[in-house]
């Protein structure tokens, strides 16, 4: 996947506003696109100036191809990295998410990226643990991920649901943010967001009104705890409020 403006804009409030930085990695490696037009393009340049004062769209890209390491070494990374299956992209970390990550890659970021990878990767919940492995303590997930109408796009759709049952409730990670980023240029302040079913104990809801038709992008970001904890099953909430009422 690569990073137009809707999603470059949102990964400079992210990291600008949780003051995230030291090592980073990207799954994939991420292309850069930038500016496109319209309202997107307005939104992303508007944070550049807010979050990288001095610095230009150019500044933001890599000099000799089109990738997106100088997009996130400008954003105050100490280092950046990519993970692939693959050198076909020249990575600069060769792995299959399909199996665990050795020591090497163990608690080795404080920073990953998934922008649009985990969806292709059938065994996702052993992509999605290798995640939790290769994160520091206090370490960040930044998520941007199909959520709807990317038909045939990956092997999966990501939901809220996924986020709030299996990173927040299974995994004990905090959710910093997650919002629903409609992807075409012409919707881009078109945003939603959604109740926490561990709040309120039935499936997320949505909160604002989505453009019909339009691809969704699910963007999240979250917290590993700094200490480790125990490591609950992943049940859908409504399910599990059912089980428990029909118990009772």
């Amino acid at each position: 996947m690569s990073i137009p403006d809707t999603l470059g804009k949102l990964l400079i409030e992210t990291v600008k506003g949780h003051q995230l930085g030291g090592a980073f990695l990207m799954l994939g490696r991420q292309g850069f696109v930038g500016s496109r037009r319209g309202q997107s393009a307005k939104d992303f340049e508007a944070a550049i100036q807010t979050h990288l004062p001095g610095l230009t769209e150019d500044d933001l890209r890599n000099p000799d191809n089109a990738y997106s390491e100088t997009f996130f070494a400008k954003l105050g990374f100490d280092s950046v990295d990519s993970l692939d299956f693959s050198d076909f992209e020249n990575a600069s970390v060769i792995h299959d998410l399909t199996q665990p990550v050795g020591a090497d890659l163990t608690a080795r970021f404080d920073v990953i990226y998934d922008g649009g990878t985990c969806e292709h990767v059938f065994e996702l919940p052993t992509a999605y643990r290798n995640i939790d492995r290769m994160l520091r303590p206090g370490g960040v997930l930044i998520g941007h991920s199909p959520c709807n109408n990317w038909i045939n796009h990956g092997f999966y759709q990501i939901t809220p649901e996924m986020v709030y049952g299996f990173w927040q409730k299974a995994m004990g990670y905090e959710v910093l943010d997650l919002l629903l980023q409609p992807i075409r240029p012409a919707h881009a302040a078109k945003t939603a967001r959604t109740t926490n079913p561990n709040e309120t104990g039935v499936r997320p809801r949505i909160k604002g009104e989505l453009p019909a038709g339009s691809p969704v992008i699910l963007h999240y970001v979250v917290r590993k705890p700094l200490t480790e904890q125990a490591q609950g099953g992943v049940y859908q909430t409504d399910y599990m409020k059912r089980w428990s009422d029909d118990e009772d």
